[in-house]
């Protein structure tokens, strides 16, 4: 599957690159950097130019609502058969380079959403910095 990702500023491109610092080159991982002299038209011409028709496709995108998310469905509803899921981040990346389906990562996404304690030897350290069992 392609993946295009896309986010304000130069996020998705940084979150491809810091996938690729973990598992390597992601050949089949696109990013699109939308900066502020931008419009949607300009998105949409960013999609157009890294999809390639006939393989299984999703764009993921920052947030609901921003121009990315926008332009891209606006992509959708000229070609139905690319998907559009929100909430880009390297725990969602890491997954689909090293070729999980995207249902399966956006599950494990959403599972590394999360407090973390801290541990020292195997004791749990709280928030005010009290031992707990």
């Amino acid at each position: 599957m392609d993946y295009i990702i896309a986010a304000h500023g130069r996020y998705a491109q940084e979150v491809k690159n810091s996938c690729q610092m973990i598992t390597g080159q992601t050949t089949n991982i696109k990013a699109v950097t939308f900066t502020e002299e931008m419009g949607v038209k300009d998105v949409l011409e960013a999609y157009a130019a890294v999809y390639s028709p006939g393989n299984e496709t999703a764009i993921i995108v920052d947030i609901v609502g921003g121009t990315p998310c926008n332009a891209a469905q606006m992509f959708h509803a000229k070609h139905p058969e690319v998907k559009v899921v929100s909430g880009l981040s390297l725990g969602l990346i890491i997954p689909l380079s090293l070729g999980e389906t995207l249902e399966g990562a956006m599950l494990g996404a959403q599972e590394n959403i999360q407090f973390v304690e801290l541990k020292v030897n195997n004791t749990i350290i709280s928030d005010d910095g009290e031992e707990e069992d």
